[in-house]
């Protein structure tokens, strides 16, 4: 039951989980922690409970014992920390000078997008990218009438994202006004503001969102007053997030440019476990061009392409898959950056020399079907890969004077296209059968925990012998031996001791022996019975509405946030039911 040797654990904290921001950022996490092989990864997340959300009586108590969670980084062993906190305010930053993580206090910590002081910080450069995409706007397409949907006051990069955008238009000798500008809550919740924006600025030439969220809020205000963003209000966002792909039409934003705030965070936090001195950083940020605000990050030069250049081929990969080079590759996948190169250098010296075999033809061919079939779609956005191979197309095809060459060279992109749209297919449809074979085990699950037949032990053991149901491959249940009420004015009294009452590991159901069920809290991440192989854990707390029944790990994958919230939510509702039983069953036996 002790930890695997050397292995270190590191919690990854967050204010709130459900948004794009977030998602992202534990997914550059774990992507970059593949490559150190001695590392657990552990993300703590919680739901935003703000001023807005506090006027509630309801939610504000159910979101406080839900946040709970937070307490396990001061009573758990983790070695060192990343964490981001989303919006702070002036109180939030006292607690963490005065008293926040006391615990762990001396444990190596690393705050992204914070600007705590005395602490180490990993911030976006906010201004390279919005600098880039101003200069471009003002200069190239003339523009002069610029709006901003802004966000919190109470949150660092929105304040400071509005500073530098004014700042800018400024040195271009663009003004800007209050009326050009307005507050959102930085969710995609924000139409009434966007609509509001739009009303007042019946003239605007472009918006700069202050993430992506919000200017999907942006979208339906535009929607509703049947503007188009790019074509008659260019649009502009930040992240650059999974959802700026996905929105129609696709959102230009800006976004790292060579490394990931959480590789970043996670590259600094190692150095510190080696006791190696470090500081702050700026992550630099570009504009990522998409049909919102059409930009090209990267010339395509007749030069570069008649020379059949190393560096101009791996740059246009990098373009249009650019979400690769942030990704942990294993030497046993195909290295599709290489794989790339390869056709694209024989498509492109077939140009050169106006000739092509039909052997050559058929290589290309397998190569670009192994390409799409090696997963090169999970890398990019359909639009801006389609796009990007237009335009090289476009461009070949007036360079090229050889009729058959030209035939053979169309027939290939046109490939790309259909192996692209066929992937996506492929990916949608097993995504929609997994997602039905989901329900039907579910609904299973909660048949299941309306049988209560048995006793009150029998039942929960039949429940914990088949959370597999839920379509997880690991996760682990912990449960107190006695349920507590959670007290947000103590919220340390977590019990010491809790005991380990079923294991997922890589599908299989394993229910401890009670001897070796009981465990310290502290040791709860480094049990041996937990899988080593999945890239990390989210924890939940199991709570029925002030009553904490336990804690619930489950393997980190893409779609674990909503998932996994929905799970605990259902555990805790079965558990709590089985209780009551069991009080019912006690109570009858006093009488």
């Amino acid at each position: 039951m002790n930890r695997t040797e050397n292995r270190k654990i590191i919690g990854l904290i967050l204010e709130n989980i459900f948004t794009d921001f977030s998602k992202e950022l534990v997914q550059s996490v774990a992507n970059a922690l593949p490559a150190h092989k001695n590392l657990s990864l552990i993300v703590l997340a919680g739901k935003y409970d703000g001023e807005e959300v506090a006027v509630d009586a309801a939610r504000h108590a159910y979101l406080t014992v839900y946040n709970s969670v937070f307490e396990l980084e001061s009573v758990c062993n983790f070695d060192g920390l990343i964490i981001h906190l989303g919006s702070m305010t002036p109180e939030k930053k006292q607690r963490i000078k005065t008293g926040y993580l006391k615990a762990s206090r001396n444990i190596p910590k690393v705050f992204i997008a914070s600007d705590i002081e005395d602490e180490t910080i990993i911030n976006y450069d906010n201004e390279s990218g919005i600098r880039e995409a101003v200069n471009y706007l003002v200069n190239i397409n003339g523009l002069s009438r610029f709006c901003m949907l802004g966000g919190r006051d109470d949150n660092v990069d929105a304040c400071a994202r509005k500073t530098i955008f004014i700042r800018c238009l400024k040195e271009n000798h663009i003004s800007f006004s209050e009326q050009n500008y307005e507050k959102t809550d930085m969710s995609s919740e924000c139409q009434d503001a966007a609509e509001k924006l739009l009303e007042n600025n019946p003239d605007v030439q472009a918006v700069f969102c202050v993430n992506d969220a919000v200017a999907k809020g942006l979208y339906a205000a535009m929607q509703e007053k049947d503007l188009i963003p790019g074509k008659d209000v260019l649009v502009f966002g930040f992240d650059n997030t999974h959802l700026s792909g996905e929105m129609i039409p696709s959102l230009s934003s800006i976004g790292a440019d060579q490394c990931t705030l959480g590789k970043k965070a996670l590259d600094v936090l190692l150095c510190k476990l080696n006791g190696e001195e470090t500081g702050s950083f700026l992550v630099s940020t570009r504009l990522y061009g998409r049909e919102s605000l059409q930009y090209a990050m990267y010339d395509y030069t007749e030069q570069e392409m008649m020379n059949v250049s190393p560096a101009f081929i791996y740059r246009m990969f990098d373009d249009c898959f650019y979400r690769y080079r942030n990704s942990y590759i294993d030497r046993e996948n195909v290295n599709l950056r290489r794989l790339f190169y390869e056709f694209m250098s024989k498509m492109l010296f077939a140009m050169r020399k106006r000739y092509m075999s039909i052997e050559n033809f058929n290589e290309i061919q397998k190569m670009i079907d192994k390409f799409f079939e090696k997963g090169a779609m999970e890398y990019t956005d359909a639009r801006k890969l389609i796009k990007n191979v237009e335009r090289l197309q476009s461009f070949i095809n007036i360079r090229q004077k050889s009729i058959a060459a030209n035939v053979m060279i169309n027939r290939l992109f046109l490939r790309m296209k259909d192996r692209a749209i066929c992937a996506l297919a492929e990916q949608r449809s097993r995504e929609n059968t997994a997602h039905l074979e989901s329900i039907r085990a579910e609904q299973e699950f909660l048949v299941l925990c309306m049988n209560t037949a048995g006793s009150p032990e029998k039942n929960l053991e039949k429940m914990l012998q088949n959370i597999d149901k839920f379509g997880l491959k690991n996760a682990a249940v912990y449960l107190f031996d006695t349920p507590f009420h959670f007290n947000q004015n103590k919220p340390s009294d977590f019990p010491e001791y809790i005991r380990l009452r079923c294991v997922l590991k890589s599908g299989e159901i394993y229910l401890p022996a009670k001897e070796r069920q009981n465990c310290h809290i502290s040791n709860i991440f480094s049990r041996d019975e937990l899988s080593l192989k999945c890239s990390g854990y989210v924890a939940f707390t199991l709570f029925y509405r002030d009553m904490i029944y336990g804690i619930f790990l489950c393997e980190l994958t893409d779609d674990i946030y909503e998932k996994g919230d929905y799970i605990a939510l259902q555990l805790s509702k079965a558990i709590y039911m089985n209780d009551l039983q069991k009080e019912k069953i006690l109570a009858s036996y006093r009488l």
